[in-house]
């Protein structure tokens, strides 16, 4: 029995050296870069057919194969993230498809790879899409999917009453009421706009304010962790409540949180505030019922002048590995990048393509196309997202205090009061927790 249990050992110890056991992530040998993302319907499929592409090409030729894992909502992917990385690197993914609520996790973390370390070209990246992953420890992510938040219209009904998109919240409630619509019990059946502000609304209703304004220090937290809220005493937030009051007291705002895009594809509102990465569902969804106009958000004064920050999303690496600098660098290629936005609405992050023919015949087609580049190019580059701990929670909070004082006639000193408090005691937990 001992003789058979050495013998059993012996070829267990040889069948391991011949074929290593790997709890995730890649190989060395068998040329697999696993990629976890957040891409579903319209984003699914064109991203799909992105990696078929690679790996059929580029990938073939270089012995690379890109496995790509759906992981849900992009908050999703970050809490799988994290939780592959509690139990140990070797459950990481290569690569991860993270938004903007993962960046202040990914920036402490220790297993984060910088396409700096990895040798990624991102010169022909955008400089405004660089500047919303730089951090005080570098450049975190290669950026991929870019975004823009734009102003959606209906615009065959805004033709048919000789208005354009409103340039401020002033003017805008100004034209609410003749593009609202009620029956004959008094019942709204058209609104003007449907939805509430959260955090990536208000990172450019605020942060367009006097040219640039930061949510909280270190540059909205871009410079290291952030532990102070600068929304409060600098009146920023207090400015955007007074005019979103106004506009709201119309009684043609629709205060809902979702569903707002099934309600303006059914014509129940004239406008929404959405991302540039959702144009090509919302057109499709829309159906022809109406002509889809995009337009610059409007704007909380005269006086915010900054304009928008990127949105979207990045290619977030875990691996110091030349085949997944390989995947990242033809993920943000020209040709790449082309297919992506002609197919979804997201912004191409290489600027090699804003002089390419086929890119110009295609935003000559699909004008919609054009304005979220416009507005991007038209805004100053500081004007960034908000980095901060429970970025979930936190973007419920402002729809709560928002909502709170449209419906419920809450004092709006006291609305900001409340909301300061809140993203401070999240900043306050944080830097307890993380020792920063």
């Amino acid at each position: 029995m001992r003789g058979r249990r050495i013998i059993w050992t012996a070829a267990l110890m040889v069948f391991l050296c011949i074929f290593p056991l790997s709890a995730g992530g890649s190989s060395e040998d068998d040329g697999v870069v696993t990629l976890w993302h957040s891409n579903s319907g319209v984003l699914g499929n064109a991203f799909d057919d992105i990696i078929e592409e690679f790996n059929t090409t580029v990938g073939k030729e270089k012995g690379i194969e890109v496995e790509a894992v759906y992981q849900g909502a992009a908050n999703d992917v970050l809490t799988k993230v994290k939780a592959a990385a509690s139990t140990g690197t070797s459950s990481l993914p290569d690569i991860a498809q993270l938004d903007a609520t993962a960046a202040l996790d990914m920036k402490n973390s220790d297993y984060l790879v910088l396409p700096g370390d990895l040798g990624v070209d991102t010169s022909a990246v955008m400089p405004s899409a660089i500047e919303s992953l730089m951090s005080d420890r570098g450049l975190l992510a290669v950026p991929f999917n870019a975004s823009s938040l734009l102003f959606y219209y209906n615009k065959t009904l805004f033709d048919s009453l000789g208005l354009t998109p409103p340039e401020t919240l002033d003017d805008f409630a100004k034209t609410a009421p003749l593009l609202g619509e009620k029956d004959s019990s008094g019942k709204v059946t058209r609104y003007a706009f449907a939805g509430v502000p959260a955090t990536y609304e208000l990172g450019a209703f605020i942060g367009a304010q006097n040219g640039l304004s930061y949510m909280v220090n270190k540059e909205n937290g871009h410079q290291g962790t952030p532990d102070k809220v600068l929304f409060g005493e600098e009146g920023t937030f207090k400015n955007f409540l007074e005019h979103w009051k106004k506009l709201y007291d119309t009684g043609y705002v629709s205060n809902i949180t979702s569903g707002v895009s099934t309600e303006f594809a059914a014509g129940r509102t004239a406008s929404m505030l959405a991302s540039s990465s959702s144009l090509s569902t919302v057109i499709n969804t829309v159906g022809g019922r109406f002509e889809v106009g995009t337009a610059f958000i409007p704007r909380t004064d005269e006086n915010a002048t900054g304009g928008v920050n990127i949105g979207g999303g990045a290619m977030f690496a875990f691996s110091q590995d030349e085949k997944v600098k390989t995947v990242l660098e033809y993920l943000i290629s020209e040709g790449v990048q082309l297919k992506w936005a002609e197919r979804t609405g997201y912004m191409p992050v290489n600027t090699g393509l804003y002089d390419d023919p086929g890119y110009q015949a295609f935003l000559e087609g699909n004008p919609q196309f054009r304005v979220a580049m416009e507005q991007t190019q038209a805004s100053n580059p500081a004007v960034t997202g908000v980095w901060l701990p429970s970025a979930y929670q936190i973007y419920y909070s402002f729809q709560t205090e928002i909502r709170n004082v449209t419906e419920n006639g809450k004092n709006i000193d006291q609305a900001v009061s409340d909301m300061v408090n809140t993203v401070q005691a999240a900043l306050d937990e944080y830097a307890a927790q993380n020792l920063v």
